[in-house]
């Protein structure tokens, strides 16, 4: 995120480095320079080499950089917060303490927001809502999947207390209370990716028996902790993201499928049945 702060740069900033409006225009007209939102701008160059996700952060990065007041939050404090966004938001959310102002263009605002402004941190550069209010926020306005893979991310890096976050989400009224209580009754501690929290999902609401998740075996001198767990059937339910053979966690990826298949065949030396499912096999075609 410190990057993007960097190099997204507003006109004032241009201007206190030599440049002035006429030649900004310039760098515009010749593709050196890219109008990344209003008085905000960054080098074209890096604006093409940068991901999807990385763009629409620095699109953030642009609004709290030239606009003040304003709070982050629903589901764009949860990507600022480096929570698993399923879809990026096509708009910046944001709050405001005041009634007066009013939504424009790709900014979403929820006006009369005192206490949720208020209630604000400050974190990587900008003021986003509280963990638990950012939670909130994005049950009550995204699809069921999306906003549990929030819930769940918040609950296992322990910034959200389960029993705190489920009162909450129980009780509310309003717009969005169906999906907040699914949420509620959905929700774990455990899941360590998106993929599982996906994966629970369609376990629990399509009424198969619930695993137990995480839960420890020793075997082979080391303790493995499968995703999910049936215990009284004797089956194993393993998820892999396409990011554990990207050579993400300094590995190569030929080392992590031979990590992986050891790991299976020590589950199954216990007589376990091991399922293995792919991010395509959830994510595209579930059933």
């Amino acid at each position: 995120m410190e990057h993007l702060f960097e190099t997204v740069k507003t006109s004032v900033e241009l201007r206190h480095l030599g440049k002035s409006t006429s030649g900004v225009s310039r760098e515009c007209a010749r593709g050196e320079l890219f109008k990344i939102g209003h008085n905000a701008y960054i080098k074209t160059a890096l604006w093409e080499s940068l991901s999807n996700t990385d763009r629409c952060l620095a699109g953030h990065v642009a609004f709290m950089k030239t606009n003040r007041g304003y709070v982050l939050s629903h589901v764009s404090a949860a990507l600022w917060g480096g929570a698993p966004v399923l879809r990026l938001p096509h708009k910046i959310w944001v709050s405001h303490p005041h009634d007066s102002v009013k939504s424009r263009g790709r900014v979403q605002v929820s006006r009369n927001r005192q206490k949720e402004c208020d209630s604000a941190v400050f974190h990587r550069g900008a003021r986003v809502t509280s963990p638990l209010q950012t939670v909130i926020d994005c049950a009550r306005t995204l699809p069921i999947i999306d906003a549990l893979c929030i819930a769940d991310y918040f609950l296992h890096c322990r910034l959200v207390d389960y029993e705190v976050l489920s009162q909450h989400l129980r009780e509310l009224s309003g717009r969005g209370v169906c999906t907040a209580r699914e949420v509620a009754r959905l929700m774990s501690m455990k899941a360590e990716s998106p993929l599982e929290t996906v994966a629970r999902y369609w376990i629990l609401t399509w009424g198969l028996a619930p695993p137990v998740e995480q839960v420890p075996l020793w075997v082979g001198g080391r303790t493995l902790r499968p995703d999910f767990l049936w215990e009284k059937e004797r089956v194993i339910l393993e998820v892999d993201g396409k990011v554990k053979y990207a050579g993400t966690f300094g590995e190569a990826a030929e080392d992590v499928v031979q990590n992986e298949r050891r790991r299976q065949h020590e589950l199954e030396s216990l007589g376990y049945t091991v399922v293995r499912a792919l991010w395509e096999d959830i994510v595209v075609h579930p059933e």
